[in-house]
């Protein structure tokens, strides 16, 4: 066999991506990482250039501010708790490809911030891999997600002159393996319908002119949320559905959201029933569960209840984390990852 026809060994470069963090819980590193996030086209709300100017003069020194007191109230030891559950997923899925002897190598990006996506391209260019997977750690893609992700890594091949295919993956919300570790999760939280338990699942919101566009986010959070309950065995009328974290309200979003639906069920509850909230479009714990949810949506129910003249206990509301690196997420990224892998489309 010639050296025209002998085939290239197949090398294949996997980059698991989410949205990123600042560098550090410091106003100025806030303010570079949103002045990245927010310029975003796929996120900012008007157009360029009358946005970056409303966002240079204003919004960025009051948001920078109040994001950098969050920040710093979930930062941790390793540094950002998004980075480092990411990075420690990265180190899982490497040594797994390792012990299957297979030529796979795992680099994490992040559409914003570091390590960027340029550099996981970069990297996997110098390893000799002559694939790439990109698996976007969003289990409902949307526009502003997934989409995001797509740009940079086409943004980052183009950079580094990268020739080989590049495959993404667009959601995995009804993977099955993703499904059963969800509902794990919330079983070994300690929920039981039998016991009288509601169990609510919260999503991030978008905002309506993307569903309006052809993004079917929304479906896939109804798609998601009836296969968990499915697996759980719950009766429709023991579970609901809400969406959290709209960036403005200049635009109308995803709704119901999260907040009103709390106060609802609050006043719906009875006096010792739990109350049972999971995030299955977050696959690692980030601002927006860690801060959003202690902080503010947990003290936020505990009022309601007591407005509605009951006392509530710790145990009347249970924040179920998401999967983080845990064994059973790597376990779900190598099931999602497996069709590319075997070379399928």
């Amino acid at each position: 066999m010639s050296r025209k026809q002998a085939a290239a060994p197949r090398k294949l470069g996997i980059i698991i991506a989410n949205t990123g963090t600042p560098e550090a819980p410091t106003r100025k590193a806030v303010k570079k990482y949103l002045s990245q996030f927010l310029m975003d086209p796929r996120i900012c709300p008007m157009p360029r250039p009358v946005w970056w100017a409303l966002l240079h003069t204003t919004i960025l020194r009051k948001r920078s501010r109040a994001s950098a007191e969050k920040y710093e109230k979930i930062w941790t030891e390793e540094g950002s708790p998004l980075v480092a559950i990411t990075a420690s997923l990265e180190r899982g899925l490497n040594d797994y490809y390792a012990e299957q002897g297979l030529p796979v190598v795992v680099r994490a990006g992040m559409s914003y911030g570091k390590p960027s996506l340029k550099q996981a391209v970069k990297e996997l260019k110098e390893e000799g891999c002559t694939e790439l997977v990109v698996l976007p750690m969003y289990p409902q893609s949307a526009f502003s997600t997934t989409g995001s992700v797509n740009d940079g890594v086409a943004k980052a091949v183009r950079r580094a002159r990268f020739k080989g295919g590049v495959r993404l993956i667009d959601g995995y919300g009804e993977d099955a393996t993703y499904v059963r570790a969800v509902a794990a999760s919330i079983r070994n939280a300690g929920f039981s319908e039998e016991s009288g338990d509601r169990l609510l699942f919260s999503f991030h919101s978008i905002p309506l002119k993307d569903i309006e566009a052809g993004d079917t986010y929304e479906l896939q959070t109804g798609a998601t949320s009836l296969a968990v309950a499915g697996d759980l065995g719950l009766d429709r009328r023991s579970w609901t559905i809400s969406y959290q974290s709209r960036f403005d309200k200049g635009r109308t979003w995803l709704s119901p959201f999260t907040r009103p639906t709390l106060e609802r069920l609050a006043q719906a509850a009875e006096p010792k029933s739990r109350l049972f909230m999971v995030c299955p479009n977050f696959s690692v714990d980030c601002l927006e569960t860690l801060y959003d949810i202690d902080h503010e949506l947990k003290p936020f129910y505990f009022d309601q209840i007591k407005q509605a003249g009951r006392t509530p206990g710790e145990e009347s509301f249970t924040y179920v984390p998401c999967l983080d690196r845990s064994r059973a997420h790597v376990r779900v990224l190598a099931d999602v990852l497996r069709t590319p892998l075997e070379g399928g489309r």
